[in-house]
């Protein structure tokens, strides 16, 4: 039992962070990148419109 306790120590908490951390890249890219799109995208739109209607 105690030799599956120490394996399952060492062995599983790589294999977690390895998935932890892709994921929360991946969030923490989405939580930066996504408002930022939508600014850009916003701004973009209303330029055009602007230059239309001036």
């Amino acid at each position: 039992m105690k030799h599956d306790d120490e394996a399952h120590k060492f062995y599983y908490p790589v294999e977690g962070r390895g998935d932890g951390a892709i994921g929360g890249a991946a969030a923490f890219l989405a939580i930066i990148l996504v408002p930022a799109g939508i600014y850009v995208a916003w701004n973009t739109l209303a330029s055009w419109i602007s230059a239309l209607f001036s």
